[in-house]
C-alpha cells in the first residue's frame, strides 16, 4: 500500500485538456475599455485637473458707485470707483507651479487606481483559471464515482460485493458530488464578477490560460522597477514638491497686497478724477501658515520613506515567494512519469489486485496531489502578478 501511494503521488498530473485561446491581457484590455469604474475615475481626474486651473488668477475687480444728495444748499454729489486688488507678484508664479504639480498628482492618483484595479482583475482571472482546472478534476472524480456506484450496486445485487463495499462507493459519490457542486458555485460567482467588469455577463472565460512567465531575473532589477514604476511612490514625491512650493506661496502671501484703481467724483463744485492706490499689510491673517506648510513637507517626507520601506519589504516577500513556488512546481513536474495512473488503478481493481477500500484510498492520494499542485500554481501566478504589477 505504501509503495502504491508513493507511486501515485509522484504521478500526479498538472495537465489540463482543451486549448486556451485567450490570455489575461486580452481580458484586462477589455476591462479597461468597458469598466464603468475606470471611466468614472478618468472623468474624475479630468474634473480635478480642470479645477486646478481656477484660483491662480487675479481677484475680481470691484466697481463702486456712490450717489448722495442733501444739505441746506441741496448739493448733489456722486462718486465712481473702479479698483483691482492683487497679491505680490511671486504669489502668482507659485500658484501656477502648484497648479501644474497638482494636475500631475491627479494623473498619478489615476494611475494608482488603474494599476490596483487591473491587478485585482488579474487576480480574479487567476482564480477563475484555477477553479476551472479544479472543475475538470472534480468532474472526472464525479464521473468515476458514478461508475463505481453503478458497478458495485449491480455487484451487491448479484452477490459479488458486500453492503459495506457498496456503502463505500456511495459515500465516495456523495463526497465527489458535494466537492464538485461547491467548486462549481464558487466558479460561477467568479465568472459573474468578471463578466460584470468586461461588460459580458454571459462569458464563461473557459478558454483563459495562465500567462507564460520567464524565470525570475536579478532581484535588484525587479525591486528597482517595482519602486521606480510605482505610481504611489511617484504621487508621494509629487505631494512633497507641492508642499515645498506651498511654503514659497505662503511666504509670498506674507508680503503686502496692493490695490490700484480709478476714481471719479461728480461733485456740485466740479468734477474730480484720479488714481486710487492701497496696500494691505498681512499682520494677522497669514500667521503661522509658513510654519504649517513646512510641517507638511516634513510629514510628506516621512510618509514617502515609510512607504518606500514597506514596498521594499513587500517586493522582497513576493520575490522569495514566487521563486520558492517556481522551484517547487518544477521539482514536482520532474517526478511526473505517467498521466494514466487512474486507468491503471481501475485495471488493478477489476483484476482483483486491490479492493475497493484500497482503490478509494489511492484515488484520494492522487486527487490531493493534483489539488496541491494546482494550488501551488495558482499561488505562483498570483504572487508573480503582484510582483510585476508595474507592467500593467
Amino acid at each position: 500500500m505504501k509503495q502504491i501511494a508513493i507511486t501515485l503521488l509522484c504521478a500526479a498530473s498538472i495537465a489540463t485538456t482543451g486549448t486556451a485561446q485567450r490570455s489575461i491581457d486580452d481580458i484586462l484590455h477589455q476591462i479597461e475599455s468597458a469598466s464603468p469604474e475606470m471611466q468614472a475615475q478618468r472623468e474624475l481626474t479630468t474634473a480635478l485637473k480642470t479645477e486646478t486651473k481656477t484660483g491662480k488668477f487675479l481677484s475680481n475687480p470691484t466697481v463702486e458707485m456712490e450717489n448722495m444728495w442733501g444739505g441746506a444748499d441741496k448739493v448733489h454729489n456722486a462718486e465712481l470707483t473702479v479698483a483691482q486688488a492683487f497679491d505680490f507678484p511671486t504669489v502668482y508664479a507659485s500658484r501656477n507651479k502648484i497648479a501644474r504639480m497638482q494636475s500631475s498628482l491627479y494623473d498619478k492618483q489615476e494611475a494608482t487606481f488603474r494599476q490596483q484595479f487591473l491587478l485585482d482583475a488579474e487576480l480574479l482571472c487567476i482564480d477563475i483559471i484555477h477553479l476551472t482546472r479544479l472543475d475538470e478534476l472534480y468532474r472526472h472524480r464525479l464521473d468515476r464515482a458514478l461508475q463505481m456506484d453503478e458497478i458495485y450496486r449491480k455487484k451487491m445485487e448479484s452477490g459479488g460485493a458486500s453492503v459495506l463495499e457498496y456503502n463505500k462507493t456511495k459515500l465516495e459519490l456523495i463526497d465527489a458530488q458535494t466537492q464538485f457542486d461547491m467548486n462549481a458555485a464558487e466558479l460561477q460567482a467568479k465568472r459573474r464578477q468578471l463578466g460584470t467588469l468586461t461588460g459580458n455577463p454571459d462569458d464563461t472565460f473557459a478558454d483563459l490560460q495562465y500567462p507564460q512567465r520567464e524565470s525570475l531575473t536579478d532581484f535588484e532589477q525587479i525591486s528597482r522597477n517595482y519602486l521606480e514604476d510605482n505610481p504611489q511612490i511617484a504621487g508621494l514625491k509629487n505631494e512633497i514638491d507641492i508642499n515645498q512650493q506651498t511654503v514659497t506661496l505662503n511666504r509670498g502671501l506674507s508680503l503686502p497686497q496692493f490695490e490700484v484703481g480709478y476714481r471719479h467724483d461728480f461733485g456740485g463744485e466740479g468734477r474730480y478724477k484720479g488714481f486710487l492706490f492701497g496696500m494691505s499689510i498681512p499682520l494677522f491673517e497669514n500667521k503661522n501658515t509658513v510654519k504649517a506648510a513646512k510641517a507638511k513637507v516634513a510629514s510628506s517626507n516621512v510618509q514617502l520613506e515609510s512607504t518606500r520601506k514597506n514596498l521594499t519589504s513587500e517586493v522582497r516577500r513576493l520575490y522569495d515567494q514566487t521563486l520558492s513556488l517556481q522551484q517547487s512546481i518544477e521539482a514536482i513536474r520532474e517526478l511526473i512519469a505517467n498521466q494514466k495512473v487512474l486507468d491503471t488503478l481501475d485495471k488493478a481493481l477489476e483484476a482483483g489486485q486491490i479492493n475497493i477500500v484500497d482503490y478509494l484510498t489511492e484515488n484520494e492520494v492522487i486527487l490531493q496531489s493534483k489539488e496541491r499542485l494546482f494550488q501551488m500554481e495558482r499561488d505562483y501566478h498570483a504572487a508573480a502578478a503582484q510582483l510585476f504589477r508595474y507592467e500593467l
